[in-house]
């Protein structure tokens, strides 16, 4: 499955809150909601990768 990259964080930058990631994330679900959003911890970003289809 292909990983896209929607949002990279700087790992310095203090200023950026959970609550902020959490927004990025639901902002890209309801603009994609054929799309699996989550965080990935290794990329420091929020992705997305297609759902899979049952």
């Amino acid at each position: 499955m292909e990983k896209k990259i929607h949002y990279r964080i700087d790992p310095n930058d203090e200023s950026i809150t959970l609550k902020d990631v959490m927004q990025k994330i639901q902002e890209i679900q309801r603009q994609h909601p054929d799309l699996d959003v989550f965080w990935d911890g290794d990329e420091y970003a929020v992705c997305s990768r297609p759902k899979r289809k049952e």
